[in-house]
């Protein structure tokens, strides 16, 4: 696994004031993912030049009262592959999540799939 995505995990932006939860994945370095959402928020609320649509990592971080922590390390070989185990996390705390959308459509996962996936701590 010599590639970028070898060093992947997924990730979770909890807001202490509202409860949101947002669930994303990334490569690249937790406080680095951090800081690019928080570039698109100053876009969208227009405090930068640059302007950026709205996107569902927002709610969390909005009160400025939010937490960034790894739920799994997850070493893959693709996006596709990635964006299958984002999708599987978002499923399984889809009644949690402010995520509006999932990545990749992942049919024909039984209940029984998630079980193997760690449990969120609340307060991580």
């Amino acid at each position: 696994m010599d590639n970028k995505y070898a060093k992947s995990y997924i990730y979770g932006i909890k807001c202490y004031t509202t409860g949101e939860l947002y669930i994303g994945s990334s490569y690249d370095d937790i406080k680095r993912r951090l800081s690019k959402h928080l570039v698109d928020l100053r876009g969208f609320l227009g405090i930068n030049k640059k302007h950026r649509n709205y996107r569902s990592s927002f709610e969390a971080l909005m009160n400025d009262n939010y937490k960034i922590f790894k739920l799994e390390d997850y070493p893959c070989n693709s996006k596709e592959e990635l964006e299958i185990r984002e999708s599987l996390w978002i499923q399984k705390y889809r009644n949690k999540v402010c995520n509006k959308r999932i990545p990749r459509k992942v049919n024909n996962v039984g209940e029984a799939f998630f079980t193997h996936l760690p449990l969120i701590c609340p307060c991580p």
